[in-house]
C-alpha cells in the first residue's frame, strides 16, 4: 500500500515538473521572439533613407520626392532627361552625370565634395526644399548613382556660367547690374511670357509650391529689388545667371510685374 501511495505521489511531481519546465521553455521562446521582433524594427528604422518597412528608397524617387513643406522637388528645377518638359529645367543645370563633375555650383564644390553633396544637392535639400534635417550619406550615395545610371555619352563634365551669386553673393557687382537694367526699357508683354516660364512655377496663380511671397498682391518692391532676388536668390529663391536670364529678359520681367501691380 506505502509502495503504491509512493508511486502515486511521484507520478503527480513528474507531472507537475514537466509542466513548469514545459512553461518555461514557452516563455524563453516567447521572449527570444519578441526580442527579434525588436532588433527587426530597429534594423528597419536605421537611417531616414530607409522606410518602415525596411523598403531602400532610390536614387530616382529621392530626386522625385515633393518636400513636405513647401511641396517642391528636385525634378521641378533639374532634369534628367526625361522631364525637360518643365518650365524650369532650362535654367538650371542637369543632373545627368552630375557626380562625375570636376566641380559644381560654380566651383563651390570640388573634387570628393561634388560627390559628398551629390553635386550639391545638400544645399537645395536644406535651401530650397526646407527639409529639416541634412541629407543622410545613404541618401547622398543614392542620388550620386542615380546620376550614374542616366548619365550619357554627351553629359556634361563641368557646367560653366557667370553669376554673381556664387561661390559668394557679391554685393558691389550687384549694384553694377542694377545700374544696367536700370538703363534698359522693360516690355511687360514679352515680360509676362517670360515670367511664366521662369517665375510662374512657384509665382504663377496655379503654382502648388507652400510659403512662398505672393507677387501680385500688395507687393512693394521696385526693379532694383526684383534684380537682387532674381541674381543672388533670396531664401528658398534660387538665383538666376545672366545666361540663362539676360537682363533684358530680367527688365520684362520686372516691367510686367510693376504694371500687374499699377506700379
Amino acid at each position: 500500500m506505502r509502495i503504491k501511495q509512493f508511486l502515486g505521489l511521484s507520478v503527480v511531481l513528474l507531472i507537475t515538473i514537466s509542466f513548469i519546465i514545459s512553461g518555461c521553455s514557452k516563455e524563453d521562446k516567447k521572449t527570444d521572439t519578441t526580442e527579434k521582433k525588436k532588433d527587426t524594427t530597429k534594423t528597419s528604422n536605421t537611417g531616414s533613407n530607409t522606410s518602415s518597412t525596411g523598403k531602400q528608397t532610390s536614387g530616382k524617387e529621392l530626386f522625385y520626392m515633393k518636400s513636405s513643406i513647401n511641396n517642391i522637388a528636385c525634378a521641378d528645377c533639374h532634369s534628367d532627361g526625361s522631364n525637360s518638359a518643365n518650365s524650369l529645367t532650362k535654367f538650371f543645370s542637369n543632373i545627368q552625370g552630375a557626380s562625375k563633375r570636376t566641380s559644381t555650383y560654380h566651383g563651390k564644390f570640388t573634387g570628393e565634395e561634388v560627390v559628398q553633396t551629390a553635386g550639391g544637392a545638400t544645399v537645395c535639400w536644406e535651401s530650397y526644399m526646407k527639409m529639416k534635417t541634412p541629407m543622410t550619406d545613404e541618401q547622398i550615395k543614392s542620388l550620386n548613382e542615380y546620376y550614374e545610371s542616366v548619365a550619357g555619352k554627351d553629359s556634361q563634365k563641368e557646367i560653366i556660367y557667370e553669376t554673381i551669386a556664387l561661390p559668394v553673393r557679391d554685393k558691389a557687382k550687384l549694384k553694377v547690374v542694377q545700374g544696367e537694367i536700370l538703363k534698359l526699357t522693360g516690355d511687360p508683354v514679352k515680360g509676362e511670357t517670360t515670367f511664366k516660364n521662369a517665375c510662374g512655377f512657384c509665382h504663377g496663380e496655379n503654382s502648388t509650391v507652400k510659403k512662398i511671397p505672393h507677387l501680385f498682391e500688395e507687393f512693394e518692391g521696385n526693379v532694383k529689388s526684383i534684380t537682387y532676388n532674381v541674381r543672388l536668390g533670396d531664401g528658398g529663391m534660387p538665383f538666376y545667371n545672366s545666361s540663362v536670364l539676360s537682363n533684358q529678359e530680367l527688365s520684362d520681367i520686372a516691367a510686367y510685374i510693376l504694371k500687374k501691380n499699377g506700379q
